[in-house]
């Protein structure tokens, strides 16, 4: 699988104490909800939303320091994703401490990734990487 990794700040500090409400997320400009509506379009967004997290696990530490939200563990359609195209999907991710994500929902890192194409040609980008309060889209 081919991946580039391009970092627009990549910011590893971790602020604790800060929150961002579960249905919160930043504001996106022409993209729209991610949609599967054949069986190969829901393997191609869940493959693509795995892949996401997984940038984001180990852009920040692996998972012994980090979780996503568990929005990236569920059905992909439910994942904060914003379909650009048909095999473009661009997932704004939460995440921090696995405890504090686990028992509290406290999100402290933003990472924001987006994957294109499917199958073997897909790309993975890390668009941003850091604290939540620092996005700016």
């Amino acid at each position: 699988m081919k991946h580039s990794l391009t970092v627009s700040s990549l910011v590893l500090a971790t602020i604790t104490g800060v929150a961002l409400p579960a249905t919160a997320q930043p504001a996106s400009g022409t993209e729209t909800a991610c949609t599967a509506a054949t069986p190969a379009e829901q393997i191609a967004l869940n493959a693509a939303k795995n892949e996401a997290r997984q940038m984001a696990e180990v852009t920040n530490g692996g998972l012994g320091v980090y979780r996503a939200e568990p929005a990236m563990h569920g059905a992909a359609i439910a994942s904060p994703c914003d379909m650009l195209d048909a095999t473009t999907w661009r997932f704004t991710i939460r995440g921090g401490e696995p405890t504090a994500v686990a028992l509290e929902e406290t999100y402290t890192l933003l990472s924001v990734v987006t994957v294109q194409g499917t199958g073997r040609d897909r790309t993975v980008t890390l668009d941003y990487n850091g604290p939540i309060e620092q996005y700016i889209q």
